[in-house]
């Protein structure tokens, strides 16, 4: 996966660089609404090999396997943790003949099983956060001039709601 953005700081082996969002999604504000904030760009630290400096447009690269990953292990596994609670529950409760209302214990039982399982995923990303594999490279420096379709470039922002 391949995206544009602007290096805010230099610290050396990394930088934190502000990416814009796709265009796909510019129009969306789930983004903003999600985070609590009204912001466009997002604010990521990714390795830079080629010691970019403050003010310049970089080209960052991600490994779409290790994107998908992340994706499953955030989305995916909490939702099949999620229906699996609640199935585990619903057979539990008919093993053991329980006198409760099957349901919404059940329901309850999937939210439970879901919260463990995010508590072992912000583990593992704690382990992983420092980790060079999972972050992205800054492998160019775009000059200026070089079309890029870069959504960053002052006095492209155009309002397309017709």
């Amino acid at each position: 996966m391949e995206q544009y953005g602007l290096v805010n700081e230099n610290n050396g082996e990394t930088a934190v660089v502000s990416l814009q969002r796709h265009l796909g999604c510019e129009k969306c504000g789930r983004c903003g609404i999600l985070s609590g904030s009204n912001r466009r760009d997002t604010i990521i630290e990714a390795l830079n090999p080629i010691q970019a400096g403050k003010g310049q447009r970089v080209l960052l690269k991600l490994d779409d396997r290790r994107v998908l990953f992340v994706s499953f292990m955030l989305y995916l596994v909490p939702l099949g943790g999620l229906i699996s609670g609640i199935f585990l529950w619903l057979a539990l409760v008919d093993h053991l003949e329980l006198a409760v209302n099957r349901e919404l214990t059940a329901v309850f039982a999937g939210f439970v099983l879901m919260a463990i399982i995010y508590y072992f995923i912000r583990l593992w990303d704690n382990r992983v956060k420092d980790n060079p594999n999972y972050k992205p490279v800054i492998t160019q420096i775009i000059e200026n001039g070089f079309e890029c379709n870069d959504p960053l470039e002052p006095g492209d922002e155009q309002d397309n709601d017709n």
